[in-house]
């Protein structure tokens, strides 16, 4: 594009987006609406108008029937949806309360009415069976999500609702496994995007933050076990199909907070109290529209601020060490080190503050502090065209989580 400036460069940029096909891992993100139009009497009927429209945002999607009586409308946002069919000399029918989830195919079969004046047939129920997908696919939507306890408000722990999912001990935490096999054959996508850590067998992020995005900006996920379609690609194992709300024509938004608090939490399994311990997890969503029925927006952000403290090697390990302030070769003996497991714990608590002048005695703070946040457009460019950015931040620094071990030192618990 050497030589173009300014406007011609945005024009040509356009151009060639709206011109690329459609890449099918994309369209993975979607469902699909496909049905067939008769009379009375089965009869095909063909050329009659089938639109389908996005309740939320006003979308509408139309084609004709083709010479067999069949139409399809195979990459749709998830959503609610109403087909409407029309054809001259005929009642108009209004298929009402389709709910389109991701990789859903749903199929109508619809009869119209011969009608001498103008008429409309309102069906109020759709099929809910989708006779097209032949995989093993489970589908969490909005209700789920929102509505289930999850303590750490992270999307891998709900994917255990799914039969043959569980979550294992990895090499770098926990690993998702799927029918038995191994984290690093599954794929998983973030609205239609690479979203793995290949060499971990994790999602982006893995478990090093402690949350990657909010559950506030999930709309729904597919989980394919098994028979994944060819478009999905790269796996061996299944599939974790992510996909994050828009904003609609109606404005929406939410705020949470959780906390968790040391009086209201029990003690550890050892029976020892939790120490200076506070959990604060925070956030919100806001979604509306910028132009009607055109350009969409959606933001959501979640904080956590987490606060414990764990003894260290200043504790005392089993009876006191004889010896008052023990340093080895001035006032204590290597035969009372090796018979005091408390007395090994003080002279190396003295060897190093005398030679690195750092005390290791000293109780070991683990502070949690992580943030995400994420944001959506949405254009409608026209019925068959939809075009979307988003940009999704993720900040985590906790600190002395590599290693939580009492006897190994302040130092040794990794930052």
């Amino acid at each position: 594009m050497r030589g173009l400036r300014g406007p011609s460069l945005c024009l040509s940029l356009l151009t060639f987006f709206c011109t690329i096909p459609i890449r099918a891992q994309v369209q993975a993100t979607n469902g699909s609406i496909q049905g067939d139009v008769t009379d009375a009497q089965e009869r095909l009927i063909t050329g009659a108008s089938v639109e389908a429209d996005d309740v939320d945002t006003e979308t509408a999607h139309r084609v004709l029937t083709d010479g067999s009586g069949h139409f399809g409308f195979p990459s749709l946002q998830p959503g609610n949806y109403v087909v409407k069919v029309s054809m001259p000399g005929f009642a108009t029918i209004l298929q009402e309360n389709i709910s389109l989830t991701v990789g859903r195919t749903v199929s109508l079969k619809l009869a119209m009415q011969i009608a001498a004046t103008s008429e409309t047939v309102v069906v109020k129920t759709t099929p809910m069976i989708d006779l097209e997908t032949t995989s093993s696919t489970s589908t969490l939507n909005e209700q789920t999500i929102a509505t289930n306890p999850v303590l750490s408000r992270k999307f891998e722990d709900l994917l255990t609702l799914t039969p043959g999912v569980s979550i294992t001990q990895g090499p770098d935490g926990d690993e998702i496994n799927i029918n038995g096999q191994r984290g690093i054959f599954n794929n998983i996508s973030l609205d239609g995007g690479n979203y793995n850590n290949s060499f971990f067998g994790e999602h982006m992020g893995g478990q090093r933050a402690a949350v990657n995005i909010t559950l506030e900006a999930f709309k729904e996920f597919e989980v394919v076990a098994s028979g994944a379609n060819a478009e999905f690609g790269r796996t061996a194992g299944g599939v974790v199909n992510v996909v994050t709300k828009s904003g609609t024509n109606d404005f929406h938004g939410s705020l949470f907070e959780y906390q968790r608090l040391e009086a209201l939490t029990a003690h550890t399994s050892d029976g020892k109290p939790l120490t200076n311990f506070h959990r604060a997890q925070f956030g919100g969503s806001a979604g509306g529209w910028i132009v009607k029925d055109k350009l969409f927006y959606f933001g959501a952000a979640e904080g956590i601020a987490e606060n414990l403290q764990r003894q260290n090697l200043g504790a005392t390990i089993g009876t006191p060490c004889s010896v008052t302030n023990p340093v080895f070769g001035s006032n204590i003996t290597e035969a009372q080190i090796n018979a005091s497991g408390d007395c090994q714990r003080q002279v190396l608590i003295n060897y190093y503050k005398a030679n690195f002048k750092k005390d290791e005695g000293q109780p070991v703070d683990h502070a949690i502090r992580n943030s995400a946040a994420i944001s959506r457009l949405d254009f409608n460019i026209n019925q068959r065209n939809l075009l979307y950015a988003s940009y999704n931040f993720d900040y985590s620094k906790n600190a002395n989580q590599t290693f939580d071990v009492p006897t190994y030192g302040a130092s040794a618990n990794g930052i």
